[in-house]
């Protein structure tokens, strides 16, 4: 149902017009000012969460605490706690140059533009719209120019021309808050694409470490592999002088030739594993595979034991990507219930056409030629087959969704850092288990070998005992490695480090640029500099 009014002619045409917009220009101020908001505003849900980490963590002497501090938050750059060069220079390769990086930044300038689309209802709509016409009026018609006809008055059988230059013009006004919840939505759909951008980079940032702590780990591997096999090898040459000498039998010397041929053996596929890794850190850093110089340094040089900044429990609700991400959509889907309510109250706008008009080219924009029609008009919904009704079901099922999404989220995220607090628990307790038997494993050996000196064992104790030693210092690389591993994947499960109140990327650190790209910031410092 729609109501309209034109305006007539009067003497002061322009005079009336300027006082006629001033007094619509005024209502509608008027009205969008004493507009509501259809809908619930948003409040966040109660979540219950620990309040200190010690309650997610084993309990017992025999099970030591990992070093961490509930009075700080990583920092931005929380990489750096590692104190590894090489590592810090991968991570912001990474940051710059990784793809995936780079199409969640154009996904976050597209959700930008999107925002501005959803605002644009607030404004006038003006469009500019010219035509020509050729009509003939019809000799045999019966009845008076509908209104809005071309022909006027003209008689039948006329022929004539129609030239138009006009403006038209469409402001709805928001009274009910539909457009201002779309835009909210719309605001906070963006802040959820920003925010997943932010979780794109955490996890950027855990492969990368965690695979460069693979690689050292093969790499450390590889040394005590190479280590053992001259080991070996100088024993075999040892053994084949005895044995050319008949100081000892055949069979002590093949299974010194068989234990050389085990070790060896054992390169060829440590060789391909490290090859897979250093592949999978150049694609992760933007490269192309085996464009990276990766140069072989053991894991041992990376022992560190950094103090994790975890802050408290409560903080992984701003800190947490998937946590942020979640409650933006829930946020989203709250305001698409104030605007599906509002599609139930009557659409109040502003309409009207202005221009110029008329039947002679040479008269088109001359000022006797001029027109316009202007005035509100209201829609009032009546009937429209419960598609208002079927809206608003939706948008309060979507909500309830998000809802069970989020406190699942929450859940998902604290056994996620309880898991890894466990496991560190118990890593720190293995890593002191698995040096006591390198030491007595290579205690072993040493009496082995003396005692094969002075012929109370045979050489196969020799071989067992070496095997043992070669054992256990692989397995202790790899605990060394899981450590670090893991403390890599709490640093990403607290969700890294950043300002919760920056919405865009990691901290204030990298930015966003119209490339997609993230590029580092200069410092606090820097920019003083600069000015």
């Amino acid at each position: 149902m729609r109501f309209g009014m034109s305006l007539p002619r009067v003497r002061s045409w322009s005079a009336w017009t300027a006082r006629l917009l001033a007094s619509l220009g005024g209502w509608a101020l008027a009205l969008s000012l004493a507009s509501c908001l259809m809908g619930p505003d948003y409040r966040r849900p109660e979540v219950a969460v620990p309040e200190r980490w010690d309650a997610l963590m084993l309990d017992g002497a025999e099970m030591p605490s990992p070093a961490l501090r509930e009075d700080e938050t990583p920092s931005a750059e929380w990489w750096t706690v590692f104190q590894d060069e090489e590592l810090t220079r991968l991570v912001e390769l990474a940051l710059q140059n990784n793809h995936d990086v780079r199409e969640a930044g154009y996904r976050v300038l597209e959700a930008r533009a999107l925002v501005t689309a959803a605002g644009a209802g607030l404004y006038p709509q003006l469009n500019v719209a010219g035509s020509y016409s050729r009509i003939r009026r019809s000799e045999t018609i019966l009845v008076g120019p509908t209104s809005g006809a071309p022909e006027g008055f003209a008689p039948p059988g006329a022929n004539f021309d129609i030239w138009n230059a006009l403006l038209d013009l469409r402001w709805e006004l928001d009274l009910w808050g539909k457009i201002r919840r779309s835009l909210e939505a719309a605001e906070a759909e963006a802040e959820a694409v920003a925010i997943d951008r932010r979780g794109v980079l955490l996890s950027l940032i855990g492969d990368v470490g965690q695979t460069y702590f693979r690689l050292r780990e093969l790499d450390d591997v590889i040394d005590i592999t190479r280590r053992h096999m001259r080991l070996r090898e100088d024993s075999l040459a040892l053994l084949r002088a005895q044995a050319k000498a008949g100081l000892i039998d055949d069979l002590d010397l093949r299974r010194a030739e068989q234990l050389v041929a085990e070790t060896a053996a054992q390169l060829p596929e440590l060789e391909r594993r490290r090859a897979l890794e250093a592949h999978r850190l150049a694609v992760l850093t933007g490269t192309m595979p085996n464009a990276l110089e990766l140069e072989s340094r053991p894991l041992r040089a990376h022992l560190v034991q950094p103090v994790v900044p975890m802050g408290v429990p409560a903080q992984l609700l701003e800190r947490r990507p998937d946590i942020i991400q979640v409650e933006r959509s829930l946020v989203a889907a709250n305001a698409r219930i104030g605007e599906a309510r509002a599609y139930f109250f009557p659409s109040v706008a502003i309409t009207g056409t202005g221009g110029f008009q008329t039947s002679e080219f040479q008269d088109w924009f001359n000022w006797a030629s001029r027109s316009m029609s202007i005035g509100p008009s209201v829609t009032v919904p009546i009937f429209e087959g419960y598609t208002n009704v079927a809206r608003l079901e939706v948008a309060e099922a979507r909500y309830r969704q998000m809802l069970e999404r989020y406190h699942q989220t929450i859940l998902t995220a604290v056994r996620e850092v309880s898991d890894l607090l466990t496991a560190l628990q118990t890593r720190t307790a293995q890593l002191e288990q698995v040096r006591a038997r390198v030491r007595a494993a290579q205690a072993a050996r040493e009496l082995a070998e003396l005692r094969y000196r002075k012929g109370l064992v045979t050489y196969l104790d020799v071989i067992d005992a070496q095997r043992t030693v070669l054992t256990a210092e692989q397995a202790l690389v790899q605990v060394e490695r899981a450590r670090l591993e893991e403390l890599v994947a709490l640093f990403k499960a607290i969700g890294g480090g950043w300002d919760a109140a920056d919405r865009t990327g990691l901290a204030e650190d990298y930015d966003i640029h119209e490339t997609g790209e993230a590029e580092k910031r200069p410092s606090v410092q820097n920019r003083d500099d600069k000015r």
